[in-house]
């Protein structure tokens, strides 16, 4: 009885030890890229223009999915009231998110982050389209 005793509290200890190890060494990619959170807009423009529309009402949110060791989300683009939302993948060799929304419709932009800003742009022939968020 003594054994069984030594044998249930070992299987105990090793357990609990294992499992706060493990938990401690995982790391999510996708928050240690910085883009998870809400952004607001404070910048638009095309090259190095900035656009003067008025700049109101418009956030982009990035919540971390079931998996936190991919770096896939779940995106929400607010513009006016107007939601858009879906899927994004973060690919960090080329600096790029790929957005798709619930119609399987995708689009790639390339993405930096520096000091609480977001920028994120795209090609369209030879203009640079643009635009910046602030995190909040």
């Amino acid at each position: 009885m003594v054994k069984l005793n030594f044998y249930v509290a070992l299987i105990f200890s090793l357990s609990v030890i294992s499992c706060g190890t493990e938990d401690s060494n995982a790391s999510n990619p996708l928050i240690e890229t910085g883009l998870i959170g809400e952004w607001e807009i404070i910048g638009r423009g095309i090259n190095n223009i900035s656009s003067l529309e008025s700049l109101c009402c418009e956030t982009l949110s990035f919540l971390d999915d079931d998996n936190e060791r991919d770096l896939n989300g779940l995106y929400i683009f607010d513009e006016h009231g107007i939601i858009t939302n879906g899927s994004f993948t973060v690919n960090l060799e080329e600096s790029t998110i790929d957005y798709a929304t619930g119609n399987s419709d995708t689009t790639t932009l390339e993405f930096t982050i520096n000091n609480s800003i977001l920028e994120v742009w795209y090609f369209d022939d030879d203009n640079r389209n643009w635009t910046t968020y602030l995190k909040q």
